[in-house]
């Protein structure tokens, strides 16, 4: 480095320019003199001794005081102790400058809470989370609760210091709720050092269950209310119907398309099966594809039954020779189909048992599901248990028209009424997909 090697040029030119001697290995330097100088000269400080002869007999020569001459050595070595030190620290200094330099003031992860670190020379700087904040993200961002609204309330109480991502609760007092919102309460989180949601305005409420006429949402504003209609109404309170197929429960429901024709007129297009002016009635007689009870798509296996009397569930097959036969029966005896799949059925078709005119099911019942262990019974349209008519003799088939397509997996039949003690039972399910 330029600063050391300039303070010893420094110090060896002060050094020689006050009578230092330019090598001190050189003990002594003989000075020529003449035979008529004095017997003894001063010299840069030092005495000499002079004379005809010089020292040891040498004409025309003189010599140092030896004392003195040790006094000059001593003089030189502390000189020469001096200078390493200072050399030394001077080294020392200019490689702590470049450790500084070059070391990674991040090494030591000085950074807090998630905070980022940046080495910055002889320093660093800390990038800091949303939460956190100072040179170290140590002290945590905090919000100051403001005061509470007119005629409500504010929790924690207005003053208190609430963390960063932490709510407060503003709440109207009874009978007020929170201007333009259906609340009488509004939630704020504190977020770098700021509010997320204003202080609100707590004003009386004026909507009542009537107001917009059931088919909108009333609000109250500062002085007034106003209704946000639902999807197909408008006007002040709601009572123009702008578009009936837009509406929450369309016309036609899930069985049809509704179509407008200008203000409240509207057509439905009923989906495959449906009619009506709504699509309410299904067409299940369209349904005349079968599930494969008949035709053995339906496997042994998939037809079980609660118990039987010499012939099992898997005779029970529309047009079969004989059928599942019980004797004597009981209310709690069925016959279940897994289809092994959810399939949608819209129909069923019963016959008794061919080989024995005793054996028929009256009327029975059906519960459908997607687990056997979560059946339902099909309701009619009282909400009670549907009960379909079933055969009046061991040979005629009679098919059963579901009233809406059911989608699942198990159908199971629950005998109503049978002949006398005797059942028997062949059946078939239809569905509308081929």
């Amino acid at each position: 480095m330029i600063f050391p090697r300039f303070l010893w040029i420094f110090l060896m030119t002060y050094s020689l320019g006050n009578g230092a001697i330019n090598s001190y290995s050189e003990a002594y330097t003989p000075i020529p003199l003449s035979p008529t100088q004095n017997s003894s000269t001063v010299i840069d400080g030092f005495k000499l001794a002079v004379g005809p002869q010089g020292p040891r007999g040498i004409p025309g020569r003189c010599g140092c005081d030896p004392s003195e001459i040790a006094q000059m050595y001593t003089k030189f070595e502390k000189l020469e102790d001096t200078l390493e030190n200072i050399t030394a620290k001077l080294e020392r200094m200019s490689e702590l400058h470049h450790y500084a330099i070059t070391v990674d003031q991040c090494d030591h992860m000085p950074c807090k809470n998630g905070g980022t670190c940046i080495n910055d020379g002889n320093s660093y700087i800390c990038n800091c989370t949303d939460d956190y904040e100072g040179h170290d993200c140590s002290i945590r961002v905090q919000c100051v609760v403001p005061a509470a609204p007119n005629n409500g309330t504010v929790f924690p109480q207005s003053g208190q210091l609430v963390p960063h991502n932490e709510n407060i609760t503003y709440r109207c007092n009874n009978k007020y709720v929170v201007a333009y919102d259906v609340n009488n309460y509004l939630v704020a989180t504190c977020h770098k050092k700021k509010w997320t949601r204003y202080t609100p305005v707590c004003v009386l409420d004026h909507c009542d269950p009537g107001s917009c006429s059931g088919r909108g949402t009333c609000i109250n504003e500062i002085g007034r209310i106003i209704c946000e209609c639902d999807e197909g109404y408008e006007g002040n309170e709601c009572l123009v119907e702008s578009n009936p197929c837009h509406i929450a429960n369309p016309p036609c429901g899930q069985s049809g398309v509704c179509f407008s024709e200008g203000g409240r007129n509207y057509l439905c297009r009923c989906l495959p099966g449906y009619k009506g002016r709504h699509c309410e009635t299904f067409k299940t007689s369209l349904c005349r594809y079968t599930v494969g009870m008949e035709d053995r798509r339906v496997q042994n296996r998939d037809i079980t039954a609660s118990r039987y009397s010499g012939y099992p569930a898997t005779y029970a097959r529309l047009q079969y020779s004989n059928s599942w036969r019980l004797h004597p029966v009981n209310a709690n005896d069925w016959l279940q189909v897994d289809l092994r799949k959810n399939t949608t059925v819209a129909a069923v078709a019963t016959q008794g048992d061919q080989g024995s005119s005793s054996y028929y099911v009256r009327s029975y019942k059906i519960a459908f599901g997607f687990s056997q262990d979560a059946l339902q019974i099909m309701q009619n349209s009282g909400g009670g248990d549907l009960i379909f008519q079933g055969n009046r003799d061991s040979h005629t088939i009679v098919r059963n028209n579901f009233p809406a397509p059911v989608t699942a997996r198990y159908f199971r039949i629950l005998l109503h009424s049978w002949n006398t003690n005797y059942a028997g039972l062949r059946v078939e399910y239809y569905t509308c997909d081929p």
